[in-house]
């Protein structure tokens, strides 16, 4: 499903004949076949130029940061990474390099965000795509989040390929690249 970003809104017929006009909508969403290592694979093909990776759920892990065994494995594969309330924060760079070295198995949730933020407040839902089909809707509140946290791209896989943009170009990229996943 489509949602055009910032598109000026369209009148609809109201009873009486009144014209009232219709809610913006500022998303673009969907379900996907891939994950997301095989979007960070596909590289500046289609990810967008982004300052700050919010890695919120790994390989099922809420909140990876606070486990002692996910730490050891960041610091010995040399990857340097920020916490926050136990969601890892990371520069471009070191998303590549937890990519390459067979972080993301599936169930994982990556925000792609437009500047830095130590203290980013992660989105306080879930959006793996076991427990929510964005090819029906987003959570609520995803959008909003999104906006307040200039979010460029939200991630989450497991059973497909959840994803939530502000940008057209960019869901027509994802849309190019990877099939629909098959309706649930």
């Amino acid at each position: 499903m489509t949602r055009a970003f910032d598109r000026a809104p369209t009148l609809a017929a109201a009873p009486g004949g009144r014209r009232l006009p219709l809610v913006s909508e500022r998303s673009h969403f969907g379900r996907l076949v891939g994950s997301i290592s095989d979007v960070l694979d596909a590289g500046i093909e289609v990810l967008p130029a982004f300052e700050m990776a919010v890695i919120q759920v790994l390989d099922g892990t809420d909140r990876p940061g606070e486990w002692p065994a996910v730490r050891r494995r960041l610091r010995a594969e040399g990857i340097r990474c920020v916490q926050h309330r136990g969601v890892l924060l990371l520069p471009p760079g070191e998303l590549d390099q937890l990519s390459s070295v067979g972080f993301f198995r599936g169930f994982d949730e990556v925000y792609l965000c437009s500047e830095w933020n130590d203290e980013v407040e992660a989105f306080p839902g879930r959006i793996t795509s076991d427990l929510v089909d964005f090819g029906e809707a987003t959570p609520i509140g995803l959008e909003d989040w999104m906006l307040e946290v200039r979010c460029l791209l939200a991630l989450g896989d497991g059973d497909g390929l959840n994803f939530a943009t502000p940008d057209a170009d960019l869901a027509d990229r994802l849309r190019a690249r990877f099939k629909p996943a098959p309706v649930r």
